[in-house]
Formats: C-alpha cells, sequence, structure tokens
C-alpha cells in the first residue's frame, strides 16, 4: 500500500525587511505582517549606532525613511529613537520606529529563518560582529540564522568569532567565476545570495554540487518565484511574501 505525503516546500520564502512592500521598512509592522502572511523567515539588515547599539536598518543614513538626518553611526540609540519610521511609508504607520535587534529577536517566533545582513563599512568602529552573535546566542536563534554580508571582511570576522554559525555571501555584480572566488575566500559558505537576475540553472547546480545553498534576491512576482523554484533555488527574498507564497 503506497501513501502519498504531502509534497514537502521546496523553496523558503523570506521577507526582505519585512513585508516591506506592504509597510515600511526594517519596522516591528512590517516583520508583524511578514509572520501574519506565512512567510518562512526575514531578511533584514543591521548595523551599530554611535553609540554601539545594533539597530535594523538599511541605509547608512537615515533621511529616506525617517523624519531626521544624518547617518546611523554618528546618531545615538536615543537620537535613533525619536525618530518617526513610517511616516514616509503611509499616515497609518506614523510613529513606527527603528528598531533594536533585541526587539526584533523577541519578536518573530523561533521557529522561523533568519538571514541578518551585517552593515558596516570600513571606516566604522568595530564590535558590530561580536554584539549581533551574542544578541543571536543570548536569545537561542544561532542554529536558524544565516549571517550575510556584502563586506566579506566582515564575514570573515564572524568566521574567526563563531565556526558554526551559517554564512551567505551577497554579491550583486556578476562574477564570471564566482566560484573559483568563493573558493579564494575559505569561508565555509552555507549559501550564495546573488540578485536574482543572475541566477541559472547551471548556477544553482553547480552551488549545489559544492554543497552551497542558492539564496536570492529581491523577487516580488509569482511568475520570477515560480521560475526560481523550477530552477532549483533554496530561497528566495521577497518585499511581498504572499505573492511569492501563492506558488505553495
Amino acid at each position: 500500500m503506497h501513501t502519498h505525503k504531502k509534497e514537502e516546500i521546496s523553496m523558503l520564502v523570506l521577507g526582505h525587511r519585512g513585508a516591506s512592500g506592504y509597510a515600511p521598512e526594517n519596522t516591528l509592522a512590517a516583520f508583524e505582517l511578514g509572520i501574519q502572511q506565512g512567510c518562512h523567515g526575514f531578511e533584514f539588515d543591521v548595523q551599530l549606532s554611535r553609540d554601539g547599539e545594533p539597530v535594523i536598518h538599511h541605509d547608512w543614513s537615515v533621511e529616506r525613511t525617517t523624519d531626521g538626518t544624518g547617518d546611523i553611526r554618528d546618531l545615538t540609540f536615543r537620537e535613533i529613537r525619536n525618530l518617526d519610521a513610517g511616516k514616509w511609508f503611509s499616515s497609518e504607520f506614523r510613529g513606527q520606529k527603528i528598531p533594536a535587534l533585541g526587539e526584533v529577536l523577541e519578536l518573530i517566533p523561533g521557529k522561523m529563518l533568519l538571514n541578518v545582513e551585517l552593515k558596516s563599512r570600513a571606516s566604522d568602529g568595530p564590535g558590530l560582529e561580536e554584539k549581533v552573535i551574542a544578541a543571536l546566542r543570548e536569545h537561542g536563534r544561532l542554529e536558524k540564522t544565516i549571517i550575510s554580508s556584502f563586506n566579506h571582511l566582515s564575514l570573515k570576522r564572524v568566521r574567526e568569532i563563531d565556526p558554526s554559525i551559517r554564512l551567505g555571501l551577497l554579491y550583486e555584480a556578476l562574477l564570471l567565476h564566482p566560484f573559483d572566488y568563493l573558493e579564494k575566500l575559505k569561508l565555509g559558505l552555507y549559501s550564495i545570495h546573488p540578485l536574482h537576475d543572475y541566477v541559472s540553472p547551471s548556477l544553482v547546480r553547480e552551488a549545489h554540487d559544492r554543497g552551497l545553498k542558492m539564496a536570492c534576491w529581491t523577487v516580488n512576482t509569482t511568475e520570477r518565484a515560480r521560475e526560481l523554484m523550477k530552477d532549483g533555488v533554496d530561497m528566495i527574498i521577497t518585499n511581498y511574501p504572499d505573492r511569492c507564497l501563492e506558488l505553495k
């Protein structure tokens, strides 16, 4: 007698800065909405305030998504918390704040996957990697987290601190020989995270042959999500989780 199991979900859908197509990016409102929509996890950005608090914010500057001015690294946490991070998106989100990392870790259920993108520049002060890892460890989230960055030196620092953390390499250029570059980095990567435009079935196959997961960004249509699932992509990052979950 044969039993037919329900088909396993073959591709994870991660909310990009929350469900950021519907709510202001990287706010608690955006993460809450993504949870309601049923996404499998989230990608979000972490950088340090002037006084060393890890906060959830993408741009170096606060100007695009708040009513303030200046760079995150030049503002204290108190100054950052006084900003309105919601009303730029819609009046209904007035009063949303830039969250601290700890708040987001408390909000997002432990079963959900986290893709934490570290935002740092060569001129930034030290400590981002240590503080993020400490927060993830404190909240019991290390095993369900991928740490990624465009700053590949930052990933090396993470690897030095903790050899077991899953690392994801972000890149947005078309690398001619991506796997040669990855081998030279010697990071023990878990996943690679290219812009979805550069993903092909052959790239996915080679990644899988090398034991790497494939995550790509930012995928905002059901049609493109379906194509990438057929290509064998493991994770997609989207502003509209509900659209990409429709193909399940």
